[in-house]
């Protein structure tokens, strides 16, 4: 998401009765957070580019010429500029009833490399490295339900259905809810963690600012604490480690989002059947899902044995 620089009439237009009109419009369509803020923080870039203009009456060849500059003036790229094309059919066509033409003309070229995965020995040869068993359960976590970062964090205690074998995922990407099933194995690793320091609140806690020098321990640290670890520190120890085990030398970038690449990717290659998997990521059409069948080393030697069967050889 491009974050939008505030201007002078920043305030002005927050203020404003239309902008309101249109945030309650956004709110209503029960999007997540960041997709709110990404569709207002669009608007806004819209309305710096057009200081002495009132939006709504904004001309289509205007909204293109905007288009344009963000392709043309700030280079940026092919899904980052459908992410302005979304917001502002959203304002203009749905919110405000303009039935312009110009939206079936707009082709923009998204970039869609693939994914990044490891192998099952590289991400057991990771998780090894964790010390800290906070981030070993955590990723470990992450690699065998190929849950978001954010969704990982956001774990309760109760969101754990040990009696089903399955983790309840309360607010997925865009708000919506899902479960995706563990092994009794993973229960285990979660229910032992748990019980090192039995926050009440949160499955992954963090440990507050300053503990060490406060004089009580990690377990007493976690125990209190009133907030989940923080992303930042997900992102560090996650580098650490893989500069650690020596995989930097052969990938350039490893995340948590790699994890959930290479847990979908081996899952399709053990047989998982394509539309459960996506249930299990969260995605609302199979569109994103497909692209592991392009990563799983099975279906291209699936591949070549159905070549061998057909006539003309």
């Amino acid at each position: 998401m491009v974050l939008c620089q505030k201007n002078h009439s920043s305030n002005d237009l927050t203020s404003s009765k239309w902008y309101q009109e249109y945030s309650r419009f956004v709110q209503l369509k029960g999007l997540g957070d960041r997709s709110i803020k990404s569709y207002l923080g669009w608007i806004r870039q819209l309305a710096d580019h057009y200081p002495q203009h009132h939006l709504p009456v904004l001309k289509g060849s205007q909204v293109l010429d905007f288009l344009l500059h963000l392709q043309t003036a700030r280079n940026l790229k092919g899904s980052t500029i459908n992410q302005a094309v979304c917001t502002l059919r959203t304002f203009f066509r749905d919110h405000l009833g303009h039935r312009w033409k110009i939206w079936s003309k707009i082709k923009i070229k998204r970039e869609e490399p693939l994914p990044h995965v490891l192998t099952r020995d590289e991400v057991a040869l990771l998780l090894a490295t964790f010390r800290d068993g906070r981030y070993r359960a955590y990723f470990t976590l992450i690699y065998q339900t190929g849950l978001r970062l954010s969704e990982a964090l956001s774990l309760k205690p109760r969101d754990i259905d040990g009696s089903r074998l399955v983790i309840r995922v309360r607010h997925g990407k865009g708000g919506k809810p899902r479960e995706v099933p563990i092994t009794s194995a993973l229960l285990e690793r979660l229910r032992t963690f748990w019980k090192s320091h039995r926050n009440k609140d949160w499955l992954f806690p963090g440990t507050g600012r300053g503990w060490k020098s406060s004089g009580i321990t990690l377990r007493q640290a976690l125990h209190d604490c009133r907030h989940h670890m923080t992303k930042a520190s997900i992102w560090t120890a996650i580098k650490v480690a893989t500069a650690e085990c020596g995989l930097t030398k052969k990938h350039d970038q490893i995340s948590t989002h790699t994890l959930r690449h290479s847990y979908a990717t081996h899952m399709l290659e053990a047989g998982t059947q394509l539309q459960q998997l996506s249930a299990y990521l969260g995605h609302s059409t199979l569109k994103p899902t497909l692209v592991y069948l392009h990563l799983t080393a099975m279906s291209e030697a699936q591949a070549r044995a159905a070549l061998d069967t057909l006539p003309g050889v």
